[in-house]
């Protein structure tokens, strides 16, 4: 059970997201899935760290390792996220020359991830540098922390947000709608935080209106994810050699596209 202190309650939201990290990379089985689940968890502590952003915690340092541990596992999965793209758009779309571009892209992310492993065998560095981080993290004045924070922060983020909604719509290229992506992700798990921080009011209709917002900020990220696995997968399907039913499969990513598009 959690604690009901604020700082209790973070500080406990990190260890555990910290113990998934740990967890998740040295899990048998599927790589892929435990890259994948190091990456949410490793996002969730950035997310919960930028609620505290107050005189009283220093907390650069511990983000900045985070947030290059996240960025050391973006190749192995985005090689991962291109070929489950690939296999959704078989599955609708079988008679498509999408075999030979899975088999390409399949070689592909197995290649990927035996360079990391002859590089970290077995995550090793990368597990230190999360114990290391909540070593650091211990050391915070938890006790400082307190909701109206946490609500300022959130209300930071809901602006973040709103102007990177803004920019994706007036200027439409690919890196603003990775950045509205990204704050839109944030601050959703941010709002998750907030209900186990207590930080969003303790009436019903708080928590109602906090989880439809959150509902909401979910369906825009997965659709501005979809997005960018999408054009992922076209800029990779053009750099391969020139096969019969290429353009067909350049086609249907394009379509895609088209209807996913804000």
């Amino acid at each position: 059970m959690l604690a009901d202190a604020p700082g209790a309650v973070a500080r406990e939201l990190l260890a555990q997201d910290s113990a998934r990290v740990l967890a998740a990379l040295t899990a048998p089985g599927d790589q892929n899935e435990g890259i994948h689940a190091a990456r949410k968890a490793i996002r969730r502590m950035r997310a919960v760290l930028a609620l505290l952003d107050e005189d009283e915690f220093e907390l650069e340092r511990e983000d900045r390792s985070l947030r290059r541990l996240g960025k050391s596992l973006s190749a192995l999965r985005d090689a991962h996220v291109v070929v489950e793209a690939a296999k959704r758009l078989q599955a609708l779309h079988p008679g498509l020359a999408w075999a030979a571009v899975v088999g390409t892209l399949e070689e592909r992310r197995e290649g990927i991830l035996q360079h990391a492993a002859s590089i970290d065998p077995q995550f090793a560095r990368r597990r230190r540098t999360i114990e290391r981080v909540l070593q650091r993290l211990e050391a915070q004045p938890w006790e400082r922390l307190r909701r109206r924070h946490v609500r300022a922060a959130l209300a930071r983020s809901e602006r973040r947000v709103k102007r990177a909604a803004s920019r994706a719509a007036s200027d439409g290229d690919a890196e603003a709608i990775h950045r509205w992506r990204r704050r839109v992700r944030r601050l959703r798990m941010q709002l998750d935080a907030g209900q186990a921080l207590a930080a969003l009011g303790g009436d019903a209709k708080g928590h109602v209106a906090s989880s439809r917002k959150a509902k909401a900020l979910h369906r825009t990220s997965d659709g501005l994810g979809w997005l960018q696995d999408l054009q992922m997968l076209r800029n990779l399907v053009r750099r391969m050699p020139a096969e019969e039913g290429k353009a067909d499969v350049l086609l249907q990513i394009e379509r895609q596209r088209d209807e996913v598009s804000p």
